[in-house]
């Protein structure tokens, strides 16, 4: 019987869902992987101050919890990194804290030029992807998968999420992208959030 050991591991579409190390590099895998939200509360946290930062007692209110539990949340959201106190938010008393997401958040009516030009690289893509159909069905039909069962339809996602990935790499290699960066938990991720559009469309 082979050893475990001696093999080599799958990748998965996204590397949380793996218990081992490495795999593919989604920049966001790690938050998953390390239950940096494990939680709907703390997802709720992050909504609420997202909109603008608030205090523990405002976060309490809102969520009907006790201040103790909420401080209890605030004080992991800032161990991991997602939170940071908010210094230029306009403060009643020299005491309060306000907190903040520790990331960019996108607002939709304020990043509509965004929106744009990512749909029209996104088209660019699109036509790229259709124009190769005819050489991956070729390569598909060259593989032990064509025996087995298995037709061209499933492996496209596979297929795509390759693409992306080694773009990402290239793009990251060139300086383009931010490569992911590593927290203070020894975790390496990179984090961002959007709001929906208006049209209920998301990222």
């Amino acid at each position: 019987m082979a050893n475990s050991n001696d093999l080599k591991s799958l990748c998965f579409p996204c590397e949380c869902v793996s218990g081992g190390k490495g795999g593919y590099s989604d920049p966001w895998a790690e938050i998953t992987k390390n239950k940096l939200l494990p939680n709907g509360t703390k997802e709720e946290i992050l909504n609420l101050v997202a909109r603008e930062p608030k205090t523990i007692s405002q976060l309490a209110e809102a969520l009907d919890l006790s201040p103790p539990s909420v401080h209890t949340h605030i004080n992991d959201m800032m161990k991991s990194e997602l939170l940071r106190e908010s210094e230029e938010w306009e403060k009643k008393y020299p005491t309060e804290r306000y907190y903040e997401p520790n990331f960019p958040v996108f607002k939709a009516e304020e990043c509509a030029e965004f929106r744009t030009l990512c749909d029209e690289m996104a088209q660019q893509v699109v036509a790229l992807f259709e124009k190769k159909r005819a050489k991956m069905e070729r390569a598909f039909a060259k593989t032990p998968l064509a025996n087995q069962g298995w037709e061209f339809s499933d492996i496209t996602q596979c297929l795509y999420a390759n693409m992306q990935r080694s773009a990402r790499t290239l793009l990251e290699g060139r300086g383009v992208l931010s490569p992911r960066q590593k927290h203070k938990n020894g975790a390496k991720w990179i984090f961002w959030a959007q709001e929906p559009e208006a049209n209920g469309r998301k990222k």
